[in-house]
């Protein structure tokens, strides 16, 4: 399938998918116990990783922004990623129709130094209420991964 009819198809502009496949590639390099198999794009969850002919897990790709105009840190960093978690997991129902066997989430940051994940485990502890098979949390900068779930 040619780019054009690609993009086409999945109604996304080009500059966002190929930030999608760069980002999944640099996790799937980075995550030691990422599963073999073939990663197919998809819109509802972002990717679509099958393992053979009868397992199937959706991953759905996300970004959590904590900086606000003029730099300044969200001290709640907490309360903005239970809210991210909210949002992806009211769209889980409409994944679910692809009938896969497992959905993650891949939350990915610019740094964990910014968030200040290692003195702050308020994260690492939250209590997530989610559906989701697993979720992590994504350096993109040191490609550190913390599996929360």
């Amino acid at each position: 399938m040619t780019c054009r009819k690609y993009r086409n198809k999945l109604k996304m502009p080009v500059d966002k998918i190929s930030e999608e496949w760069v980002v999944m590639r640099y996790f799937r390099e980075k995550y030691e116990h990422f599963p073999k198999g073939k990663l197919l794009k998809y819109e509802s969850p972002d990717f679509v990783l099958v393992l053979n002919r009868k397992k199937r897990i959706g991953i759905e790709l996300t970004r959590l922004d904590y900086l606000l105009k003029d730099k300044i840190i969200i001290k709640d960093v907490s309360n903005q990623f239970l809210k991210l978690i909210g949002k992806k997991e009211a769209k889980l129902t409409a994944y679910r129709k692809n009938r896969l066997n497992a959905y993650w989430l891949i939350v990915t940051v610019d740094s964990f130094e910014l968030l200040d994940v290692d003195n702050d485990k308020s994260l690492r502890q939250l209590d997530l209420n989610t559906s989701f098979d697993k979720v992590f949390l994504f350096d993109l900068f040191s490609a550190a991964i913390i599996e929360l779930i």
